[in-house]
């Protein structure tokens, strides 16, 4: 069960308890005031599977641009009531399909730390790219997994693509810029620490590294479905982490064979790694856009919407274009 609460002037009072009527949630009102304002506070107890339907419809009726003025919704450990224990098995019963369509808000809890570039993805991001370049050079598989599964590329990915379908324009460009730096940390880590070793030791080129100077439009499509499981995954109640693990594999190990292609003057080893590594962005991001273009994740005010679905279209086209043409770089006929 979930606790929801709304803050509305009186002129807004009728189209609010039509709402909570609509949805048979029992709800029970109060006067307050703010400052110079009259209020009203609504509080209801409803039931988790139409939560965020109720919570959405009673949003569309305030404007909570209005300081005063706000909706919430949270959960409560118990309830007691025979009223809601049985419409909840009546529900079940009935079989009736709800959409449970994540709230803008949920999204934004899971994105808002990936926004800003900070010293705790630096420090994360150097060293997954350490293990991954040890691990490549030492041809172990287990290490570039390891070096998968602690990097956090995948988070300025996700931050980028969502803040594209809500239209936050500002969040989007500090987002890229948190990723074009934590993508140029994984390629200095990986120049750095092959500059130093070969100091040292004679570096053999792997099949660890090889295979990541390999490229083929395969890559762009795998990436694009991969791209297609990181959204689906966050617009779902399926857990993520197994798919950003998967997205993961797909950034870092090619990142760092590009810093080990500068640390080496090789251009063919960095031009095809960083080719590999920009073509697995292309794709990530234009999988998760398509996701949340077709699952419809767009701001809840009206007025943000056409700005919202101009970003969108402008965005997919645009990586659909890049796709193309990496794909046409990337083929190479036998």
């Amino acid at each position: 069960m979930r606790k929801i609460e709304v803050l509305c002037y009186d002129q807004q009072s009728q189209s609010i308890e039509f709402t909570f009527k609509k949805y048979k949630i029992p709800f029970h009102s109060e006067l307050t005031m703010s400052e110079d304002d009259r209020l009203l506070r609504y509080t209801g107890i409803c039931p988790d599977s139409l939560a965020n339907g109720l919570t959405n419809e009673l949003n569309k009726i305030i404007d909570t641009r209005k300081k005063d003025l706000y909706v919430t919704s949270f959960a409560i450990e118990a309830t007691l009531s025979d009223y809601l224990s049985n419409y909840v098995k009546e529900l079940e019963t009935k079989n009736i399909k709800i959409k449970k369509k994540k709230l803008i808000e949920e999204y934004e809890s899971l994105i808002e730390p990936n926004v800003k570039f900070n010293k705790n993805l630096l420090f994360m991001i150097v060293i997954a790219a350490g293990v991954a370049v040890v691990g490549l050079f030492a041809n172990n598989a287990s290490l570039v997994i390891g070096a998968m599964l602690i990097s956090p590329l995948l988070g300025p990915i996700s931050a980028f693509s969502f803040n594209t379908a809500v239209g936050q324009t500002n969040k989007m460009f500090k987002s890229v810029i948190s990723g074009l730096l934590l993508l140029l940390a994984v390629i200095g880590t990986g120049a750095l620490l092959t500059i130093i070793a070969i100091q040292f030791t004679e570096l053999p080129l792997t099949n660890e590294i090889i295979s990541r100077t390999e490229i083929s439009p395969v890559f762009l499509a795998a990436a694009i479905a991969i791209g297609f499981a990181g959204g689906i995954a966050m617009t779902t109640n399926i857990p993520g982490i197994l798919v950003g693990v998967a997205i993961a594999a797909a950034l870092v190990p090619p990142a760092a064979v590009a810093g080990i292609g500068i640390a080496l003057w090789d251009w063919d080893i960095f031009s095809n790694a960083l080719t590999l590594t920009a073509a697995n962005i292309i794709g990530l991001v234009l999988g998760m856009m398509v996701v949340f273009f077709i699952g419809g994740v767009s701001p809840r005010k009206f007025y943000e919407k056409e700005k919202a679905q101009q970003h969108m279209i402008i965005t997919i086209s645009v990586f659909t274009g890049l796709s193309i043409l990496l794909g046409f770089l990337l083929f190479k006929p036998s």
